[in-house]
């Protein structure tokens, strides 16, 4: 996968003058992924990109590293495609918060020691009319694997399925119902020797339900949408709470 970060950076040269660069920086509660409190402390997160004019190929990488105690730390690298309501990305998801040994290692991609993955994911919007988001997200490598010693060997290629819809938009808020779950095209053993391990949790089943209100805040010409989500997880039995503010978008 190393070849995945020499593409990056050859893509973003290959754009040479004609690209467009972007670059966005805000602050968080938490970070609330796919049903899991990824942290639990402040964090900042920003993400550098570079796109063709009309902004349908884009590559780039995002960080996020946290302010407390936690010591959150995430470095990820992108490509992606868009046009029309469908987009297709390839994330190579690093998150090494108290990583140790092989697994804080940038450049260690060895499935059975890496921390890193690697998740593709499909997506469409069908529009203004029908504001429903559907997306399709499968891990295709990497550290996707079981968490007893007889499943180390087994890649799960665990999968999260989405559908969000718009309810709501005025000049100042959106409202964003969503619900989603997860499988795996492998599960693995767990503890009690039963095979349904993913990677977002102890078993399979609807592991995302979230609503998001956004307020358009504006400073001046500026920008500064926040954020409120309310995420349940019903297959763990858990439920968090997040608000985070986009204090920049270039």
């Amino acid at each position: 996968m190393r070849k995945f970060i020499l593409s990056l950076i050859c893509g973003a040269a290959a754009l040479g003058a004609s690209a467009q660069i972007h670059f966005n920086a805000g602050l968080e509660t938490s970070h609330l992924w796919r049903g899991l409190e990824v942290s639990s402390g402040v964090d900042v997160t920003s993400q550098f990109s570079f796109s063709d004019k009309a902004n349908h190929f884009n590559i780039g990488v995002w960080g996020g590293m946290g302010l407390n105690r936690d010591k959150y730390k995430e470095f990820d690298y992108f490509v992606s495609y868009s046009i029309g309501g469908f987009s297709v990305a390839l994330w190579d998801i690093w998150n090494f918060t108290n990583a140790e040994g092989e697994a804080a290692k940038c450049f260690n991609y060895n499935c059975r020691t890496t921390g890193r993955f690697q998740d593709l994911s499909l997506s469409y919007n069908f529009g203004e009319k029908v504001p429903l988001t559907l997306t399709w997200a499968t891990i295709i490598s990497g550290s996707d694997r079981g968490t007893v010693k007889e499943a180390k060997d087994t890649q799960r290629y665990s999968t999260f399925v989405q559908a969000a819809y718009k309810v709501y938009e005025d000049d100042k808020f959106v409202v964003t119902p969503s619900v989603a779950g997860n499988f795996a095209f492998k599960p693995t053993m767990n503890e009690e020797g039963k095979k349904r391990e993913t990677f977002y949790g102890d078993e399979g089943g609807i592991n995302d339900v979230r609503l998001n209100v956004t307020y358009k805040l504006k400073v001046g010409n500026h920008s500064m949408p926040i954020t409120g989500t309310a995420m349940w997880n019903p297959q763990a039995n858990r439920g968090y709470y997040g608000v985070s503010i986009n204090l920049i978008n270039l």
